[in-house]
């Protein structure tokens, strides 16, 4: 059996015992069987397993992330346009005081020198 085929199986997440059986089914002494070909198989099958685990967890993760930062952006983009629709508010306010103390000044100075 050969320790670092064994080694890397047992890294990528293949469970020990198919790991040596792997192992020894590609010793160069073995000879082939059917059975053989059944364990590869199985040993191909656990790693896709733990493979798709893996990539459901990301995926389950990165939408989490995706919906927090959703909602932290949209309540930043409430607080925003809060913010700017006062300060339109404010504006208009104060454009309009203006042009009311410009109008009642002009009719002043307009009495004042036609009385």
């Amino acid at each position: 059996m050969s320790q670092t085929l064994f080694k890397e199986l047992k890294n990528i997440g293949i469970d020990e015992e198919l790991a040596a059986e792997v192992s020894a089914s590609l010793d160069p002494d073995h000879n082939a069987s059917k059975k053989d070909v059944l364990i590869m198989q199985e040993a191909i099958l656990q790693h896709q397993v733990r493979s798709d685990q893996k990539m459901a967890d990301m995926k389950a993760e990165s939408d989490a992330r995706y919906y927090e930062l959703k909602m932290e952006n949209s309540k930043a983009y409430t607080e925003l346009k809060t913010e700017i629709h006062t300060t339109i508010n404010r504006q208009y306010l104060v454009t309009f005081g203006g042009a009311l103390l410009t109008i009642a000044s002009v009719l002043a100075v307009n009495w004042y020198f036609n009385v």
